[in-house]
C-alpha cells in the first residue's frame, strides 16, 4: 500500500501519484494540473461546480477557464494563471472568480493555488459566499458611513473614509474628478504598511483612465483587480510604474466609483491582500454612501448660504433706520458740546451719550459681520458644562455679570457633537442677553441634559432667568435680526446664535421660564457611537 504524502509539500514523481489518489478523500474541491493540463478532480469539485471530473480531465487550463469561468473574469484569470508557471516551487496564491455551472448559473469561488514542483500544481476551490472578513468589513463600513453626513466639509468626509479603510490594513487613495479639468486630482490617502510616499502624485492621470480600467464606472460598479501590477503598468508611465510596483503592499486592488448626484466625483482605490469580491461589493456601497454624504454637505451649505443671504438682505433693509438713531444722537451731542453755554455737567452727560451710542454702533457692526460671515464648523465631542463655564468666565472677566447669581450645570456631564469655538460664541451671546435683560441682582440658571427624542438622543443646553419675560408677539419673532425688547438692544445677538445653532445641526427655542423670565434652549446632536 503506497504511503500517502501530505498535500501541498514537495513531491517526488512517485509521491505525486499518491497525491492524485489522496485528493479523492479531501472535503475541499481540488484539481491537479501537470504542465498546464488538468489530470485529476475529486468528488468535492463535482459537488461544488456541478461539472463531472471526466469532463475536465485532460483539458488545458486556459481552455477550461474560457468555457467554465464567467467572461468578465476569464481574461484576467487566464493571464494570472499563465504567470503562475514562472513562480518558484512551493509558491502559493489566492484568487477569486465566478464560475458558470452546467445549468448556466453563476457561483463565486475562491481558488487557492499551490505549486508542488516544476510540473505539478494543486488548485483548491472554495465557496466565496460565506466570507466572515467581508461581512465584518461590510458591517463596519456601514457604521462609519452613517456618521459621514455629520462632517463639516467634503475633505473631512474623505479623511474619515480613508481612515476607516486603513483600520482594516487597506492602502487607500482617492482620485477626484473635476469636470473643468481633464486630469484627476489626488485626494486624501492612507497607507498603514507601505512606506510613506506619494510618488504617484508626480504623474496626474487623465479622467478617462477610471472608465478605461473599470468599464462599469459610469454605472457606479466597483472593479476588483486580482493583478495590481498589471493595473499599475497600464496606468502609469515608465519609470514611475516600476517604482510604484516596488512599493505596492499587495497584488489585489479595488476601484470604487464615487458619484455626487448624477455626476462623477472620483474614485476610491484600495489595495490589500485581504480584498475579495465580497469586500469589493462592500467598498462599492461604501463609496456610494460617501457620495451621498458629500451631496448632503453641499445641500446643507447651499441652504445655509441662502439663509445667510436672506438675513443679510433683511439686515440691509433696516440697517439705515437702526444706524440713523445713534448717529443722530451723536451729532446732536457734538453740536451741544460746541456751544458756549455748555458747562462741565452738561459736557459729562453729552460725552456719556456719545460713548453709549458709539458702543451701540460698534455692536451693530460686529453682529452684522458675525451674521454675514460663512460658518465652517468642525464638530467634535465637547462638554456642554465646560463650555458654559468658559463662556461665563469670559463675561466675568469683562465685568458684564455684576452681582447676578449664575447657576452652572452640576452632576453628570453631557457631551454634544459641535464646533466648540462657535458654540462658545453662541453661549456668550445667550448669557449676555440674559444679563442685559435682568436686574443687577437677578438669578440666572443654566442646565444641561440628555433627552431621548423620536430622532434619537439629543443634548440640550437651557438658560432661564427671572427677568420680565417677553410678550408672545416678540417670542414668535425672537431670533430674527433687529427684533429686541431692549431700547438700546441691536436685536442681532440671537440672530447670530440661531445661525450658529443651524451650522451645528442644532435648534434654538424660546419660551417662558419657571423663574418668571425667559427660557432659551439649544438642542444639539450627540456624538456618534
Amino acid at each position: 500500500m503506497p504511503t500517502k504524502k501530505r498535500v501541498g509539500g514537495k513531491a517526488s514523481p512517485r509521491a505525486t501519484e499518491a497525491n492524485l489518489v489522496d485528493i479523492e478523500h479531501l472535503p475541499v474541491a481540488t484539481l491537479v494540473t501537470r504542465k498546464g493540463v488538468l489530470v485529476a478532480a475529486n468528488p468535492a469539485y463535482e459537488a461544488l461546480t456541478g461539472w463531472k471530473a471526466s469532463e475536465v480531465r485532460g483539458r488545458v487550463v486556459t481552455d477550461l477557464i474560457a468555457t467554465h469561468v464567467d467572461p468578465k473574469d476569464a481574461a484576467v484569470l487566464a493571464q494570472i494563471s499563465a504567470s503562475r508557471a514562472s513562480r518558484p516551487t512551493g509558491a502559493q496564491a489566492r484568487l477569486w472568480c465566478t464560475i458558470v455551472t452546467p445549468d448556466d448559473a453563476r457561483r463565486p469561488i475562491r481558488v487557492e493555488w499551490r505549486r508542488l514542483d516544476d510540473d505539478i500544481s494543486l488548485l483548491f476551490l472554495l465557496d466565496a459566499q460565506p466570507e466572515a472578513f467581508g461581512q465584518e468589513v461590510t458591517a463596519e463600513l456601514a457604521r462609519v458611513a452613517a456618521s459621514l453626513s455629520r462632517c463639516a466639509s467634503e475633505k473631512e468626509v474623505l479623511d474619515r473614509a480613508v481612515e476607516a479603510l486603513a483600520s482594516f490594513g487597506f492602502t487607500t487613495t482617492t482620485l477626484l474628478w473635476d469636470e473643468h479639468d481633464p486630469l484627476l486630482r489626488y485626494g486624501p490617502s492612507r497607507s498603514p504598511s507601505a512606506p510613506k510616499t506619494r510618488a504617484y502624485e508626480a504623474s496626474r492621470l487623465p479622467r478617462d483612465i477610471l472608465v478605461k480600467l473599470n468599464p462599469g464606472f459610469m454605472e457606479r460598479r466597483s472593479a476588483f483587480f486580482q493583478d495590481g501590477v498589471r493595473v499599475v503598468r497600464e496606468t502609469y508611465p515608465e519609470p514611475l510604474a516600476e517604482h510604484l510596483i516596488a512599493l505596492l503592499p499587495a497584488q489585489r486592488m479595488v476601484q470604487a466609483p464615487v458619484f455626487v448626484g448624477d455626476k462623477p466625483y472620483g474614485a476610491v482605490v484600495v489595495t490589500s491582500d485581504s480584498l475579495s469580491p465580497l469586500v469589493a461589493t462592500a467598498l462599492e456601497l461604501f463609496a456610494e454612501l460617501v457620495g451621498k454624504a458629500i451631496e448632503t454637505i453641499r445641500l446643507r451649505r447651499e441652504n445655509v448660504e441662502r439663509a445667510r443671504l436672506a438675513a443679510l438682505g433683511e439686515a440691509a433693509g433696516v440697517m439705515a433706520h437702526e444706524v440713523r438713531n445713534p448717529v443722530g444722537a451723536i451729532m446732536n451731542a457734538l453740536s451741544l458740546l460746541q456751544r458756549d453755554d455748555c458747562d462741565d455737567a452738561k459736557s459729562t452727560t453729552l460725552v456719556r451719550i456719545i460713548t453709549e451710542e458709539t458702543t451701540r454702533l460698534a455692536q451693530l457692526v460686529t453682529h452684522l459681520l458675525e451674521l454675514g460671515r460663512p460658518l465652517l464648523p468642525r464638530p467634535r465631542a465637547c462638554s456642554l458644562a465646560k463650555l458654559s463655564g468658559s463662556a461665563l468666565r469670559l463675561l466675568r472677566d469683562r465685568g458684564e455679570i455684576g452681582k447676578r447669581a449664575v447657576e452652572l450645570p452640576t452632576g453628570a456631564d453631557v457631551l454634544a457633537w459641535i464646533d466648540p469655538d462657535l458654540t462658545e460664541l453662541a453661549l456668550v451671546n445667550l448669557l449676555r442677553n440674559a444679563v442685559q435683560s435682568t436686574k443687577a441682582d437677578a438669578r440666572i440658571r443654566v442646565r444641561v441634559e440628555r433627552v431621548q427624542t423620536s430622532d434619537g438622543t439629543r443634548a440640550t443646553w437651557t438658560l432661564e432667568d427671572d427677568g420680565p419675560g417677553m410678550p408672545d408677539e416678540v417670542l414668535e419673532k425672537l431670533g430674527q435680526p433687529f427684533v429686541t425688547t431692549r431700547a438700546t438692544g441691536t436685536g442681532m445677538g440671537l440672530a447670530v446664535v440661531r445661525r450658529i445653532a443651524e451650522a451645528n445641526g442644532a435648534t434654538l427655542s424660546v419660551s417662558r421660564s419657571s423663574l418668571g423670565g425667559a427660557r432659551l434652549t439649544l438642542d444639539f446632536p450627540t456624538p456618534p457611537a
